[in-house]
């Protein structure tokens, strides 16, 4: 049905409703009989028949029926005010969040953004752009992100290196060991790998001799690694627990009591001894390890 008709239920019978429409003009269509008559029209007669108190108004159907029967005043009003309350809530921050790796910088920036304080209206990034922009000194790199009422704003802080007056300095051993590995990027090695040394040695050395037999300073750069070697022994109390959980107690504990930072690490462990007592429990252990060395020594030349 493409036409819009109005559907309306009365309580005349079929001959007083047709007595009725043939006075007044009205056409009708759709007849249903049931416990009352209902029966369709369209908009034109609305006015007419709704005057009739034995005539009752139900809705409409059909295209332009359910255009007045969806589209009235009412709604239209209720759906642009809907309308008008989102474009405003979807700009319009309740929450600003500064989010980097610097505490000191998100106060720098807050300080530099206290006009923006939630919630306010926010339409682009420009404006907040060009005051984040007055902070370049300051900031290596910020961005900001809307995620519906809650503003981001991410940063990267600049780092200012201070430079120093440069100072010769080699690297020395700091304990006796076999020499590892090295990782050096800037100076002279003055030892070589699987080479014994003692602490204090001099691992990497700041003087570099050019091609003219000539000796120039240079800064140095690195670590140097060795295998070094300890003898590690552990008594504790004896209790109820069997031997063998006694034995792996006395082996954590030995293994608690070297210190290995990154890139170090336990190579060897050799048992030198587990001996119970009647109430004492004693544990040697040999550890052979991979650690760093070189330490940073003054410079006598």
């Amino acid at each position: 049905m493409k036409k819009g008709y109005d559907v309306y239920e009365t309580a005349f019978d079929i001959m007083e409703l047709l007595q009725f429409v043939q006075n007044s003009k009205v056409h009708i269509y759709q007849i249903q009989i049931k416990e009352k008559i209902i029966f369709t029209s369209t908009y034109s007669y609305r006015k007419l028949l709704v005057e009739n108190e034995n005539i009752k108004y139900c809705y409409s159907i059909g295209s332009i029926g359910m255009f007045f029967r969806f589209f009235t005043i009412e709604k239209i009003i209720a759906a642009c005010c809907a309308g008008i309350l989102y474009f405003f809530l979807s700009h319009t921050i309740f929450q600003l969040d500064i989010i980097g790796e610097s505490a000191s910088h998100q106060q720098l920036i807050s300080h530099q953004l206290q006009l923006y304080k939630p919630p306010f209206f926010y339409q682009n990034d420009a404006k907040l752009i060009s005051e984040l922009k007055k902070l370049n000194q300051q900031l290596n790199w910020y961005a900001v992100y809307q995620k519906g009422s809650k503003l981001e704003i991410h940063f990267l802080p600049r780092k200012k290196i201070e430079l120093n007056e440069y100072q010769s300095y080699d690297l020395i051993a700091s304990k006796e060991g076999v020499i590892a590995g090295f990782d050096v990027s800037k100076g002279t090695k003055m030892v070589k790998i699987n080479q014994k040394v003692n602490k204090g040695d001099i691992l990497v050395s700041h003087i570099l001799v050019d091609s003219r037999n000539q000796e120039k300073t240079s800064q140095v750069y690195g670590k140097v690694y060795a295998y070094t070697f300890h003898r590690i022994d552990v008594e504790m109390r004896k209790n109820s627990l069997p031997e063998s959980v006694l034995y792996y107690e006395c082996l954590l504990l030995s293994r608690m009591q070297i210190q290995l930072n990154e890139n170090e690490r336990i190579v060897k462990e050799i048992p030198l001894q587990f001996k119970a007592d009647s109430d004492t429990i004693r544990m040697s252990n040999y550890y052979i390890l991979y650690e760093m060395i070189s330490v940073v020594g003054d410079s006598d030349e």
